[in-house]
């Protein structure tokens, strides 16, 4: 793909942050309800070729208490040619994934498009908001997907698109009018499909939490016949948000890039505040479908004390408002070696689980 998903995020978001930081403290401490969910993301079949998570994998993240998984692959993978058929293989490997965590007990959200908006077709990038990919396109998909996949039990609901990005435009609000129109689409197809689980909706500008209310303005104008749509922003505690910095005291030497101060320990906090205050504003429900960080505090320590705490500063702040979370990442490509994953590498088990334990 064009996109990678480790690409830095954009959009002017200092002087939003800002403000809402200003009002933080309007969100106070919240008891929580029963409505949060901790959960994982299995990455791998959205990858070319694409990774199969494996039983072994499967298993071990079952024995560490994981009960929700987030299930990324690739539009192109499921459909090689827009308006046809699924490829059956590409479906029967992506569903004993799906089966495999039935076994176990553990729910799945299907993001089968982590595509940001794009599409690949004959070396040519699509994308919506061109002409070509048009909206009618995506929902045909969708009305597929949940043909083949709308009967598995432990599918806890649809994630439409992974980070949309980088659409045509000559502002924001028209890129970010292009995904509403697909995503309004989409949704409608799942609902005349008959299926009524929820629905996921990521936002435009790679579904980044501290810059959803600018990257978004119209979004919360989507319309679902069932009321069940759930809006799911992405936030990475690194500098700039991108989930590709490893080291943490590297990272507060730099400074929060996206507001210009200093990044301390509660930058998920701010980041997540304007996500959750554009909740509130239109009384919607959402979660946190994407957030990582590193395993070492400096290069060439185990010192982690500095990332675990930002990582527990960061769930708590969403457990005690209910915000669902998704941990990324693990997965067959990750890998050990993956600075925020989660596998086990050379015997030792990855520190995250320390702070993740305690909020499955």
């Amino acid at each position: 793909m064009v996109f990678t998903r480790r690409q830095i995020l954009s959009g002017s978001t200092g002087a939003v942050l800002a403000t809402f930081l200003d009002n933080r403290t309007a969100w106070g401490h919240r008891t929580n309800t029963g409505d949060f969910t901790c959960g994982i993301n299995c990455s791998g079949l959205e990858d070319i070729p694409p990774g199969i998570p494996t039983a072994a994998m499967l298993h071990y993240y079952a024995s560490q208490g994981i009960r929700h998984i987030r299930l990324p692959g690739l539009w192109e993978h499921f459909q090689p040619r827009l308006g046809a058929d699924l490829d059956t293989d590409y479906c029967h490997i992506y569903r004993s994934v799906i089966e495999q965590c039935n076994t176990l007990k553990i729910s799945v959200i299907c993001e089968p498009c982590h595509n940001y908006g794009h599409y690949r077709s004959m070396g040519q990038d699509l994308c919506f908001g061109d002409g070509n990919l048009k909206a009618a396109l995506f929902a045909d998909f969708w009305k597929r997907f949940i043909e083949f996949f709308g009967g598995f039990s432990n599918i806890a609901g649809w994630d439409l698109m992974g980070e949309p990005s980088n659409l045509p435009g000559a502002s924001i609000a028209q890129q970010s009018f292009a995904w509403q129109e697909a995503a309004q689409t989409a949704i409608i197809a799942v609902r005349q499909a008959g299926d009524r689980r929820p629905v996921w909706v990521e936002g435009y500008g790679h579904s980044s939490a501290a810059s959803w209310p600018v990257n978004n303005p119209t979004l919360h104008l989507l319309q679902d016949p069932l009321r069940r749509l759930v809006f799911s922003a992405h936030c990475y505690l690194d500098r700039d948000n991108s989930g590709s910095h490893y080291y943490w005291d590297e990272e507060v030497s730099i400074g929060d890039q996206l507001s210009g101060s200093a990044l301390t320990t509660d930058i998920g906090i701010k980041r997540l505040t304007p996500f959750l205050e554009w909740l509130r504003t239109h009384k919607l429900k959402g979660n946190i479908g994407e957030c990582g960080v590193g395993r070492q505090d400096h290069l060439g320590t185990q010192d982690d004390t500095g990332w675990l705490t930002v990582l527990e500063t960061t769930i708590r702040f969403c457990y005690d408002h209910n915000i669902p979370f998704y941990y990324w990442g693990t997965g067959k490509d990750l890998g050990p070696a993956y600075p925020y994953g989660l596998e086990v590498d050379n015997g030792k088990t990855a520190p995250q689980w320390n702070i993740l334990k305690k909020y499955l």
